[in-house]
This record gives structure tokens, sequence and C-alpha cells, in this order.
């Protein structure tokens, strides 16, 4: 289990969905559990990357109404922290394969700094029905608090 101090990660992104919100047209609910953002400072820092990452995705490609940031305890203690809109839904071309084809550098190297953690960023969806990006974290990344 790291020993690093957490960072306050569930403020972080409390703070980055109401600039979110305060944008534009993209209404950003949250429904974060304070347990599944206590991470040291470098997993917090790289998933408050990905979190904006993906909100930018978003706001430039999704033509979203709403996004909702939230989080749960998995089945086998892992964590997700997930991004789900109600937009255009992503193409399959743009989840996977080789990122200077698609255009899809972000989610790419996204998926490269989560790996380092033995996490993964899993990407669900369907053209019309919006996109969820869910960010799979191991259990033993949390630091008691």
């Amino acid at each position: 289990m790291p020993t690093a101090l957490r960072t306050d990660l569930h403020f972080r992104l409390l703070e980055l969905c109401d600039e979110f919100r305060a944008q534009g047209d993209i209404d950003c609910e949250v429904a974060l559990d304070e347990h599944h953002t206590r991470f040291d400072q470098e997993v917090s820092e790289v998933v408050f990357r990905t979190v904006r990452e993906l909100l930018t995705n978003v706001r430039q490609h999704a033509k979203a109404k709403q996004v909702q940031v939230a989080s749960v305890g998995r089945r086998d203690g892992s964590i997700g922290i997930t991004v789900a809109d109600d937009g255009i839904g992503l193409p399959p071309h743009r989840r996977r394969g080789n990122p200077f084809e698609s255009g899809g550098i972000g989610l790419w190297s996204i998926d490269q700094r989560l790996r380092g953690f033995d996490a993964v960023l899993d990407i669900d969806a369907a053209a019309g029905c919006g996109t969820r990006a869910m960010v799979i974290l191991p259990e033993t990344l949390l630091v008691a608090g």
C-alpha cells in the first residue's frame, strides 16, 4: 500500500467539474465517494489529468448536454472513476488502436500513464448513446485516511 500522504483529489475533481459547468452548455453532475479518491500525490495527479482530458474530449467532440463524474467500488476491490456523457458516442477507431492513425493521442497517452500503476482506461460507447470512460485503479493504490 502506498505510504505517501494523500492529496485532496476529491476537492480538485469537484472544482474541475464546477469549472467545466461554468464554461458552457454542458451540465456536469458529480457523484464521487471521497473514499474512492484517496491516493498518493503521484496517482492523484494522473487521475486528475485523466478526468480533465476526458472532460475536454466531451466538450470538444461529444455534442453532449450532460456529463457525470462518478466513482464506484467494484466487486474485486478496485475503484472505478467514470466520466459518462449523453453525446454522440466515441467511434470504435478512436477508442483503441494506433493513436497516430486515429488522431487519439490524448486517450492513448492516458492509457499509457495509467498502466504504470496497473490501472486501465475502459471505454464503452455506442453511436448516439454517449460514451462511458472508466479509470479502473487497483485497491492497493488507496491510501488509508
